[in-house]
């Protein structure tokens, strides 16, 4: 629900705007919102949290831009310890949302030529939906190697108390020792058939 305080208004867990009163303004009029989503659910059982932000609409001749700034965090799973943990996120963008409608008659508004399938709208009942390109836009602000950080307690090859030495990854030296005890038994073997 979009509440009026002072000249900002606030959208509360919503990403749907009616703009019908901001389409009957001049070119060149804006409409700023406090945006505040406590869940925002990004795909794949991903969800940012305490998502907080400003959006600022801006009308055109035809279209609203949007000028979004938002950040938040999102539990992602570290690559290194696969334990969760909250990644901070924050993005800005713009996207123009194109009129389908005439907001006086009623009139379908036919697309522009060079406009394609992906183009924002806004729809019949004069909204524009901020979700998908939010959504977009949160997950390409996320990294593509979620990783905890420095105290991440992760494998020990990307930890400098656990750096592999000449011989080896310590870790691994029982399983070199048995490794060492068959190719000394694969030399007897081949000693004593060559020699009967």
């Amino acid at each position: 629900m979009t509440t009026d305080r002072g000249h900002a208004m606030e959208l509360r867990n919503e990403t749907a705007i009616n703009v019908a009163g901001l389409l009957r303004t001049m070119t060149g009029g804006s409409r700023t919102y406090e945006l505040h989503l406590d869940a925002f659910p990004l795909g794949d059982g991903l969800i940012a949290r305490d998502v907080e932000g400003e959006v600022r609409l801006t009308r055109l001749r035809d279209a609203v831009i949007a000028a979004v700034r938002v950040a938040g965090r999102v539990p992602l799973e570290c690559v290194r310890c696969l334990r969760i943990y909250d990644q901070s996120f924050a993005t800005e963008y713009s996207e123009e949302y194109r009129q389908t409608v005439d907001l006086r008659s009623g009139a379908e508004l036919e697309p522009k030529s060079d406009e394609d399938e992906d183009t924002a709208l806004i729809d019949e009942n004069h909204e524009l939906d901020l979700a998908e390109t939010l959504r977009q836009e949160i997950l390409v602000a996320l990294p593509m190697r979620p990783d905890c950080g420095e105290i991440c307690p992760g494998p020990g090859s990307l930890r400098p108390d656990l750096v592999e030495t000449d011989e080896g990854d310590a870790r691994l030296a029982a399983l070199a020792q048995l490794l060492g005890e068959d190719s000394v038994d694969e030399e007897k073997l081949e000693r004593d058939g060559s020699g009967g």
